[in-house]
């Protein structure tokens, strides 16, 4: 960034022009580029934001007794931060979350005005993730699991890589959206994935009305077929 004498020919001269900003600090005035804010436009990013924001206006269309109840829920259900500490979260938040997860991997149809009475139906207790069996590319995944599934709730499935070699613990910022599969379900196999690379997965269980359990980790090699 220089300093500059004369931005745009003008000694008081603030703000953009031509793709330039000029301003002024303790050490004179400065002339940089003009900041471009990073705006990704990916369908999944798109989707989400239209969720969000038709969620938002439902949110405005519900009485004073729904969201006093959105509030009394939150209180008893605390969240967790990054940082794995628990924090209590407003009735709004609450609602956008539940419903964010149901609509998501449902439809609109999906979205409960009310807060949940009962938790899931089910978790997993033990999740395998091995290399796949039949196909080049494939991981497979089975899981065991603590309750029994209902076939309209969805065991949700997120994949982390490619990576050179096996990690000791996974990375939360890379993980991404692969596919669900029916809450009655407890296997999957994950296709078209780099051959001799390393990926981590997670899956966990999404209730209907948009409740979730824990993650459970593991990470494979995908199969390398005839080779």
């Amino acid at each position: 960034m220089p300093v500059v004498k004369n931005p745009f020919l003008s000694t008081d001269a603030r703000g953009s022009l031509f793709g330039l900003t000029a301003s002024f600090s303790r050490g004179g005035n400065t002339l940089k580029r003009k900041a471009r804010p990073s705006t990704k436009r990916g369908s999944a990013l798109n989707r989400v934001r239209i969720i969000l924001g038709w969620l938002s206006r439902q949110w405005g269309e519900l009485n004073d007794d729904q969201r006093a109840s959105w509030g009394a829920w939150a209180q008893n259900h605390p969240g967790i931060d990054k940082f794995g500490d628990p924090f209590i979260m407003s009735g709004f938040n609450a609602f956008i979350m539940l419903n964010h997860s149901a609509v998501r991997l449902g439809t609109g149809a999906c979205m409960i005005e009310l807060p949940p009475e009962d938790p899931p139906a089910s978790a997993i207790a033990v999740l395998t993730v091995v290399t796949g069996a039949v196909a080049a590319g494939d991981i497979d995944l089975s899981w065991t699991e603590l309750g029994t599934g209902i076939t309209a709730d969805f065991w949700e499935i997120q994949i982390a890589g490619p990576f050179q070699s096996p990690g000791r613990k996974s990375v939360d910022s890379r993980f991404k959206f692969i596919t669900s599969v029916e809450g009655a379900v407890m296997l999957e196999t994950v296709g078209g994935l780099d051959l001799g690379m390393w990926y981590w997965l997670r899956v966990r269980y999404v209730a209907a009305d948009g409740q979730v359990t824990a993650w459970q980790y593991g990470q494979a090699t995908p199969y390398l077929g005839g080779v």
